[in-house]
Order: structure tokens, then sequence, then C-alpha cells
């Protein structure tokens, strides 16, 4: 086996990839719960103030309170998967890596993914549900400005060295993450600091397992 034991994947732009500004979740379920208009103030209002990621998580989750989860995945599921993706993660698993989400996205949503692909663990923010329905209220568990403190935190928990995680993301919020691990690759990142802050970058699916392969298992 190669020098890779524990394949952490971003979800929203990486794994999946839904239709919207930043072709996330959270745009899918605007879209779906009727609340585009606010999330979107919610958005521009926050997205120049990250140290407020926490405040904003809750609001965007006070906007859905009595929304039923079971309506809701009508929408959004199945997820949009990105082309060759599903592959790819077979690769992995058969190589007996660990694989996982790690996402500053929403539980829900990453774990039907966690159950489609058969992966080892989901990490992603928690919306709570209570008889069925979206409460209004929001737990932490992966902050938009520190992925790198908590990807440690998550290899310390497999007890697997970071010098043998790759991770694999898209956006600037995942370069911390990228910058810890041993191994990185930057899946059609939206700038150009992505793009260097990774060991490599490709465009599709295909070409990330056929580098992994030639790379670490041959």
């Amino acid at each position: 086996m190669g020098n890779i034991k524990l394949v952490v994947l971003d979800l929203d732009g990486t794994v999946v990839k839904y239709s919207g500004r930043w072709h996330c979740s959270w745009d899918a379920i605007a879209v779906a719960s009727g609340t585009k208009e606010e999330q979107d103030k919610l958005c521009d209002h926050y997205y120049p103030r990250k140290d407020k990621y926490d405040e904003r998580l809750q609001k965007n989750a006070e906007l859905l309170v009595g929304i039923k989860i079971s309506e809701m995945g009508k929408s959004i599921f199945p997820p949009p998967y990105a082309d060759g993706v599903k592959d790819a993660v077979r690769f992995f698993k058969d190589k007996n890596c660990i694989c996982g989400l790690f996402s500053s996205g929403v539980d829900f949503v990453a774990d039907r993914i966690k159950s489609d692909l058969s992966l080892d663990f989901s990490v992603a923010n928690k919306l709570d549900v209570s008889d069925g329905a979206f409460t209004g209220a929001a737990k932490k568990r992966v902050h938009l400005l520190d992925k790198g403190k908590r990807l440690a935190e998550l290899a310390n928990e497999f007890n697997i060295p970071l010098s043998q995680v790759l991770f694999i993301g898209d956006e600037e919020n995942d370069i911390s993450a990228m910058d810890v691990c041993g191994h990185s690759i930057a899946f059609n990142p939206n700038t150009s600091e992505v793009r260097d802050a990774a060991d490599v970058s490709f465009d599709c699916w295909h070409k990330i397992r056929e580098y992994v392969e030639n790379e670490f298992f041959n």
C-alpha cells in the first residue's frame, strides 16, 4: 500500500455540485425551502465577515424552522454527484483507505452521501431536527476558517499521521486543510490561491483517480 491511509473529501463543489451561486447544499436548501432571498441576504452580509460564521450558521438555521426534512429531501436528493467521484471513492476503498466527508456544509446532506457512497465517516455542521422538522437550531462542527485545525483533530481520532492524509477540496476555506496534511489535491479550484496551495490540481475525478493510483499505489 502507498503512503495514504486517510482520504478526506470536501463536500460542496467537490463531491457534489448543486446549481446556484456556490454550487453548494445551502444553495439547494434555500431554493427548496423558499428562503432563497433571505439566505442570499445573509450570505452577502456575512461573506466578508467570516469571523462571524457561528452567527451566520444560526441565522441560516432559523430560516428553516418547521420545515419537514422529508419534504426537503424530495427537492435536493438524489445529490448531483460530480462525474467520476463514485469510481474514485470505490478505488480509495479498494486500497483500504479510510475515506469520508469533511465539510462546513450540512449534516443531513453529508450523511445521505455517506450512505450512498459507503463512506467511513461524515463530519459536517448539524441542523437540529425534532419530530421530523427543523427546529431552527444548529451546532457547529466544522468552522469555515479552521478546517486545518479540525482536520488535524480528525486524523488524530483515526490515529493516522497527517503525513498519510490526502485532502481534496476546491474553495479558499480548504487551504488551511491543504496546508496541514501530507498530500492535497485541488478539484476544479475556484481561485488560483486554491490551486497553488494544493500539490496538484485537476478538473475531473477521473484524472484524480489516475493520479493517486500512479503516485501512491504503483
